[in-house]
């Protein structure tokens, strides 16, 4: 069931699947990605019948998908307080009770560990239980050498490309230099968004995974080259409990391509924890 709600002044689209007065099962996309891109996870989450008892919601966050874009640029702490606004109204609308549970990948990542923070001031009483992260970012580290070496490139290039007839190389030269950063996102991104992904990749969530207590399953490729696997490695070793699964092939979008291979371990993981 598609559904539109207004969040302040953003219209913020949403697909909810399976039982509507079910446990509530959040998705929470990466950067560049949409609601769309959780089909794959859900239809086989569908197969395994956990959506006989949850209630899938995956959104569209503002400036994605079918959602508008922020009025301003934002910060993790604003894409927190949206979701937590956005739960609010669900669960008065839908009649929701207790708690929920939350899968993120990537920039969900950072809203989850931003949520999840004590310094955090949240409005509503709910917080998710169980967390499913996949390939989550949020580990500001510093620049490889590959990084500051295109930096340096890019800082001189832009010297250089100011005489007038190099400019037709500008736009070429800025596509290299973002793929050599391994900046796509940045690329594709324009305007609001843009500066939006600037504020977002500066923030350095790592302490926040101190504060991390609930059951944890992490899914991780070890050829992503977004989000190091020494960032899950990380992760699994900061929360109490947590299990890290790694695809020794997989990269960076795991969740649809190993869709059937994650769908099976959250059923297992999502009934074991509530069945106790």
């Amino acid at each position: 069931m598609k559904k539109n709600l207004h969040i302040g002044q953003l219209r913020v689209a949403l697909e909810l699947q399976g039982k509507t007065e079910g446990r509530p099962l959040i998705f929470l996309h990466g950067w560049g990605g949409d609601k769309m891109s959780w089909q794959p996870l859900i239809e086989e989450l569908k197969a395994l019948g956990i959506m006989e008892k949850y209630c899938a919601v995956a959104i569209d966050l503002p400036g994605f998908g079918q959602s508008d874009e922020p009025p301003e640029a934002w910060s993790v702490n604003d894409y927190a307080r949206f979701l937590e606004a956005l739960l609010k109204q669900l669960y008065q609308e839908l009649r929701w009770a207790g708690d929920y549970d939350l899968i993120v990948h990537s920039f969900g990542g950072r809203i989850l560990l931003k949520l999840l923070s004590p310094q955090f001031d949240h409005e509503i009483a709910q917080l998710p239980d169980k967390l499913v992260l996949i390939a989550a970012a949020g580990i500001k580290r510093k620049p490889s050498l590959r990084v500051r070496l295109a930096a340096a490139a890019a800082k001189f290039g832009k010297t250089i490309l100011r005489f007038p007839l190099l400019r037709p190389l500008e736009q070429m030269a800025k596509k290299v230099l973002y793929r050599a950063l391994r900046t796509h996102d940045y690329e594709k991104s324009s305007g609001v968004m843009r500066a939006t992904f600037l504020r977002i990749i500066e923030e350095d969530l790592q302490e926040n995974l101190n504060h991390v207590k609930n059951p944890s399953l992490i899914f991780w490729g070890a050829k992503d080259s977004y989000v190091p696997l020494k960032d899950g490695r990380l992760m699994a070793e900061k929360i109490p409990g947590s299990r890290l699964i790694v695809f020794p092939d997989g990269k960076h979008g795991i969740h649809k391509t190993k869709a059937a291979l994650l769908a099976a371990e959250i059923s297992k993981f999502l009934n074991n924890s509530h069945d106790g």
